[in-house]
């Protein structure tokens, strides 16, 4: 049966949305012409697909975004037409596309368009949004920050740093913004394996991951740390636990798109609003749940429970 519904909202933050088609054909190949079967528009983000999967759940959601652009209407209504909840930010944005291609018997075909531009003028609504807010929530950072280091993201970096205690940070981030946002103080770490290598200066490539996430997560101020890799055991360390591993199931992949969200949106939720289960027990559904994403066409559209 579904979870319970939410009394943690989780409001998810993605800063590279994209607008996204996948067109279905017979066959293609260099040189040629390739008319589609079929085509569906989507829109994605790491946060937007955590915030389908936690309203599977039916837990409490909000998705933070930036859409704008020739994109941005469209964006903002498949997401309302999906019933996912929205606070949009679209003063001087620009949404990235993306094009999907599928054809029987080949691997699908990713094509993501240059990143998403966010102004600095949005970000500052943005803040001013997210202060506003008094209830308990999680934050869930999900997805990589176009332009991190630069003056835009300031007011948002400004407001994490002084955050009140409500407001409780999980990670899902790579690139330039991860280690800085490890640095404040989150609730959750999820990770895979080749950003958990990005923390040391040196070569670590044999290094067992538990080994590693020892030696991290003893640096750091964060009371769950999870590692994902793939196929290969799933690493947990808690603030008062040692490492522990669980073995997801091998899944017949058809699309592995969207599949590290859905394990986050589970992972948050039972955190979140169902902590009796216990962060084992969690992960394992999690890595259930994400194996059954990867074997459907979907994102979150697979059988719940």
């Amino acid at each position: 049966m579904p979870h319970s519904h939410s009394k943690i909202p989780i409001i998810t933050f993605t800063a590279n949305l994209v607008a996204e088609t996948t067109y279905y054909v017979d066959n293609w190949g260099p040189g040629q012409v390739s008319r589609a079967t079929k085509e569906r528009f989507q829109v994605g983000g790491k946060g937007i697909n955590v915030s389908k999967m936690l309203l599977r759940l039916n837990a409490a959601t909000k998705a933070i975004c930036f859409p704008g652009g020739s994109f941005g209407p469209t964006t903002v209504e498949w997401l309302e037409r999906k019933g996912i909840p929205v606070q949009a930010f679209p003063i001087d944005c620009v949404t990235r596309s993306g094009s999907i291609i599928r054809s029987p018997g080949e691997a699908e075909i990713s094509v993501l368009g240059l990143d998403s531009h966010v102004s600095k003028v949005a970000v500052q609504e943005c803040v001013e949004y997210l202060s506003r807010l008094e209830s308990p929530y999680i934050l869930s950072i999900c997805g990589v920050f176009p332009n991190w280091d630069s003056q835009t993201w300031e007011p948002f970096r400004d407001w994490i740093r002084q955050r009140n205690k409500s407001a409780k940070l999980a990670v899902d981030t790579y690139g330039p913004g991860l280690k800085w946002f490890v640095e404040q103080s989150p609730e959750c770490v999820k990770i895979n394996r080749n950003e958990l290598e990005l923390f040391f200066d040196h070569d670590v490539q044999e290094v067992s991951t538990d080994s590693l996430l020892e030696q991290i997560a003893s640096h750091y101020k964060c009371p769950q740390w999870i590692i994902t890799d793939g196929e290969n055991p799933i690493w947990i360390k808690t603030e008062k636990e040692s490492c522990v591993s669980v073995q997801p199931r091998r899944a017949q992949c058809v699309s592995p798109i969207g599949c590290g969200d859905v394990f986050f949106a589970t992972l948050l939720d039972g955190i979140a609003n169902h902590p009796e289960t216990g962060i084992l027990d969690t992960v394992r559904l999690a890595a259930e749940y994400a194996s059954r994403n990867a074997e459907s066409h979907g994102i979150a559209d697979f059988e719940v429970g």
